[in-house]
Parts: C-alpha cells; sequence; structure tokens
C-alpha cells in the first residue's frame, strides 16, 4: 500500500508523463506507438474539444480522475503546446475541480485507428490550393497552402515525409493533416507551398517518391 501511495506522489506531484518511444520498424513496416495507459495532468480549458500532446490526434480517448475515479470517453485534438490533457469546461461537473491527476485510456489510437505507415511510398504527386486554403483539415487545424503540407488516403495523421521529385531530386520535408489525393493513380496531395519546393508548380503532377520520416505524432 505505501508503495502505491509512493508511485500516486510521484505521478502527482511531478505531472510526469509517458515518454513516446520512435515508432518502430518491422519488415519494412513503420509502426506508430498508441501507448497506454498513460499518467498525466488533468484541467479544464475554454472550447469544445480535449487537446493533448500525448496522443495521436483524434484518438479516442477514457479520462480517468484518479481521485475520485469519475470518468470521460471523449475525441482528443492533438496540440503540441498543452502539458496534460485539456478537458472542455462542460466536463467539470463529471470529473470534478481541477487540476486532477489523469490516467488515459486509449480506445482509438488516431481518427481512423490506423497504426501502421510503409517505409516508402511510389507514384505520382498533385497538388492543392484554392479553395481549401483556411479550411479546417482532417488533422484539426486550417490548411495552409503555403505551409509543407499534404494529403493522403490512409497513412495515420501527422505523418512526416521525405518527398522527392525524381525528375529534378528537389526534395521537401511535409506533415500529412488531410484526406486524399482521390483522382486514380495519385498517391499524394501536396500544399502549394511543397509543390513550389519541388519544382513541380508548372506541370501540375510529377512522379515522388516518400520516404516515411515518422509515422503519426
Amino acid at each position: 500500500m505505501r508503495v502505491f501511495f509512493l508511485l500516486f506522489f510521484v505521478f502527482w506531484s511531478s505531472c510526469s508523463v509517458v515518454i513516446k518511444e520512435k515508432p518502430q520498424r518491422y519488415e519494412g513496416v513503420l509502426k506508430v506507438n498508441c501507448q497506454s495507459p498513460i499518467y498525466t495532468k488533468g484541467f479544464y480549458c475554454e472550447g469544445n474539444r480535449a487537446r493533448s500532446a500525448l496522443v495521436q490526434p483524434w484518438s479516442k480517448v477514457k479520462i480517468i480522475n484518479l481521485k475520485n475515479q469519475k470518468s470521460i470517453t471523449i475525441a482528443v485534438m492533438r496540440d503540441d503546446n498543452v502539458e496534460g490533457v485539456c478537458v472542455p469546461q462542460r466536463y467539470r461537473s463529471i470529473l470534478g475541480e481541477e487540476p486532477f491527476p489523469a490516467k488515459l485510456e486509449i480506445q482509438r489510437c488516431g481518427r481512423e485507428g490506423i497504426t501502421e505507415c510503409p517505409a516508402r511510398i511510389e507514384g505520382l504527386a498533385s497538388y492543392y490550393r484554392e479553395p481549401y486554403h483556411g479550411r479546417e483539415s482532417t488533422y484539426g487545424i486550417p490548411y495552409d497552402m503555403y505551409g509543407m503540407y499534404a494529403s493522403h488516403r490512409t497513412l495515420p495523421l501527422g505523418t512526416l515525409l521525405r518527398v522527392i521529385n525524381t525528375e529534378n531530386q528537389r526534395e521537401v520535408v511535409v506533415k500529412v493533416i488531410d484526406r486524399g489525393p482521390f483522382k486514380e493513380g495519385r498517391v499524394l496531395d501536396l500544399s502549394y507551398g511543397a509543390a513550389r519546393e519541388l519544382g513541380m508548380i508548372n506541370k501540375g503532377e510529377v512522379k515522388v517518391i516518400a520516404y516515411v520520416l515518422r509515422c503519426g505524432e
């Protein structure tokens, strides 16, 4: 019993978090690390979304207040500026006063439960700009056509890719924040900014090789 309270005190007093390991590689496939449970600090914030830097974007998470064992299950938006887990104010009546020692149990890893990435992607890439500029992406942030972003049909959101234009060997690192492309034969939709770096604006479509630098967040 004394050991239990000592461990609890360490978690609570230091607000320590689980440090995620780098994604593991299995025979050419990269795996998202969606570790569970995670012990951290819980508190309340404005807005309608739970946010945390500790989970894959839009993971379905059971958040438990270890003080009173009350819990909620909610999709959590990825926010690297949040230390711990931030819960909308409307859940205060359920979880109790803040801050509270929180236990996060992952019910679904990421928005679609996708936990694997191929080490390499090859095929045709296009790019998109207006009218998507400023719209909210699947990842949950506004799409900035001048940023270094990409869309892919199935890669976990937050995946980092090193994309190479095979025609001129120019390359760029992009983050997957959206779903697409939906035209047959294309493997990536790049932001205008990334396409400009690759020198493909005039052609509109080029053959690329993309290497996964990080599978998910």
